[in-house]
């Protein structure tokens, strides 16, 4: 033994015979002869966490998922990172920006937290204090944590990410700002916009958060400036030089770093830096998304080079929003951003993690962004929160809604541990999905059935409600929605029910609403048990729209005392 391990054994025993323990004793021991890790030695060994989310990329939109260089816009590193990891045809965001980061941010269904309707400009709503986060999770088992770029989840300073486990922010922007910058008075921007009504203006100024902040728990946070149509473009270029300066500088520190870096790419109007302007000849978007790659590619260089041992995660809030075409992704399933169908749902996800994920996984069953709190968690050599009943930050029981799928990720389970689905866009029950398997002749499958109960197929178009009987889809052999498989035919948003040409001669499938009602009574049962967050009047919602046919209570969600002060909506 050298003279060094036997100091240090001779002191740690004598700490150890000192306060009696016994216990103490033991495991200064074991840690002086290896046998178990050191606390600190511990937190070390744990991978960082690197979540890498972008902005209404739509499914198809990356190589590895059929586009790429198909739509004219090669995507390399993102294709490489999904070699190098696990690719997933079946991950489930929300249906729109706030859902989406909500759900990530708390492992659960936004409306459970008051986040499913997209949060404007002076809007009261936010993520609570009370609600737990991702960050305040991985920063009481030892993590630095980061925070930059887009967040939508509340543009007040009790909203920041600061207030919400991060230890620092860089970068934050409270929404996509590129909506909401209606005085620039440019032929080609809002020339309409009236700025010359000073109250009208005034008005504005103060409710919209259009600055860039930063700052570090504890502190108020820092404006470092407007953010601007002149400013928008290199706004990821910084951001990613930031992550990439973070990085270098925690790569050696002795505790590991949890980092959430959030593209503006490719919300519309798309900004492409200077270095991407006119590079895909295709127009803004597909250059966007050329910038996209290459920003992910840098931060993946860096990763590999200072920080191997590091889980990373890429998706994106939301499925693709294409009533903006051409300025907006591609999806090949039905639907769009902000609609029960699979287009505004299932997104790109890749998950990365050499040595714990096998190289070139492909995965088809479903995943979520509310699995990965538990499930990188998991892959760390933590306890992740339970699926079901947990506690709030005030010890109050609420439901959890994420699942441990660390067993499914990297390769040890035939199957995902997510076995059902339920699509709420706003404050509206779209759908509910239910897969089931078992068969012993084909033991790899299971049977996707989805019921839909309300119905669009532009994300600012009608709802039409299905009523109690709804369309039913089997998603395994109709991905794409097209063959309604219940008697009713198939569903359609312009009132024009017709026979589906799929439609089983005579016979109905019933008996599937069976499997879906069960998870819809499960969830019915969950919201009585665990009532959710009462949320504000505001938001992208009809609060305050009048029911003429209630005198006595013609705008219940509406505090007379508190309106709320909105200027506007966007995505």
């Amino acid at each position: 033994m050298h003279r060094r391990e036997l100091f240090t054994k001779t002191a740690m025993t004598a700490v150890a015979t000192a306060v009696g323990g016994r216990e103490l004793l033991r495991e200064a021991n074991a840690q002086s002869s290896g046998l178990i890790p050191s606390a600190a030695a511990q937190s070390a060994a744990r991978p960082n966490v690197v979540v890498l989310m972008s902005d209404d990329v739509g499914s198809y939109d990356l190589g590895v998922l059929g586009g790429g260089v198909t739509l004219g816009h090669p995507t390399p590193e993102l294709d490489r990172l999904a070699k190098e990891g696990a690719l997933f045809t079946n991950w489930y965001g929300q249906a729109s920006c706030t859902a989406g980061r909500a759900s990530f941010l708390t492992g659960r269904i936004p409306i459970r937290s008051a986040l499913s309707i997209v949060v404007v400009p002076g809007d009261r709503n936010g993520v609570r204090k009370e609600t737990p986060t991702i960050a305040e999770f991985y920063k009481k088992n030892g993590y630095s944590t980061y925070f930059s770029g887009k967040w939508h989840l509340g543009d007040k300073p009790e909203h920041y990410p600061i207030e919400h486990g991060y230890d620092e922010m860089k970068h934050y922007a409270a929404y996509f700002p590129g909506v909401y910058l209606w005085d620039d008075t440019r032929p080609l921007a809002h020339p309409w916009f009236p700025t010359y009504n000073a109250e009208l203006y005034k008005k504005y100024q103060e409710i919209t958060n259009l600055d860039e902040w930063e700052g570090v728990a504890g502190q108020p946070a820092r404006n470092v400036g407007r953010i601007s149509y002149e400013t928008l473009p290199e706004f990821d270029m910084r951001q990613t030089q930031s992550a990439i300066d973070y990085i270098k500088q925690h790569a050696k520190d002795n505790k590991p770093f949890f980092m959430d870096v959030n593209f503006m790419a490719v919300h519309n109007p798309t900004q492409p830096s200077k270095m991407f302007q006119g590079k895909s000849r295709l127009g803004n978007f597909s250059d966007k998304l050329l910038e996209l790659d290459y920003n992910v590619g840098r931060i993946m260089e860096t990763i590999r080079a200072e920080a191997p041992n590091t889980i990373v995660v890429f998706t994106t809030d939301n499925g693709a929003w294409q009533d903006a075409y051409p300025d907006s992704g591609t999806s090949q399933y039905r639907g769009e951003k902000g609609t029960p169908f699979e287009a505004a749902w299932r997104v790109p996800g890749i998950m990365w993690a050499p040595g714990r994920i096998p190289a070139g996984l492909s995965l088809h069953e479903m995943m979520s962004h509310m699995d990965v709190w538990p499930t990188t968690a998991a892959m760390a050599g933590l306890s992740p929160p339970p699926t079901g009943e947990w506690k709030d930050n005030n010890g109050k029981p609420i439901y959890f809604d994420g699942i441990d799928n660390s067993a499914y990720v990297t390769g040890k389970a035939a199957h995902s541990a997510r076995d059902t689905w339920i699509y709420i866009d706003g404050e509206t029950l779209g759908a509910v999905r239910r897969d089931i398997g078992g068969d012993p002749q084909v033991p790899y499958l299971r049977f996707a059935w989805k019921a839909v109960y309300t119905a669009k197929d532009t994300w600012l178009g009608q709802t039409q409600d299905v009523g109690g009987l709804p369309a039913l889809y089997n998603l395994t052999m109709d991905p794409f929605e097209k063959y309604d498989m219940f008697f009713n035919g198939a569903t359609s948003t312009r009132g024009d029910f017709k026979t589906s040409p799929g439609r089983w001669a005579g016979l109905d499938n019933g008996w599937a609403i069976g499997l879906t009602q069960e998870v819809l009574i499960d969830f019915d049962k969950s919201i009585i048990k665990y009532p959710n967050i009462e949320r504000y009047a505001g938001g992208s919602s009809n609060d305050l729209i009048p029911n003429l046919e209630n005198p006595k209570n013609p705008v219940p969600a509406l505090d007379p005392n508190n309106p709320p002060k909105i200027t506007g909506t966007g995505g």
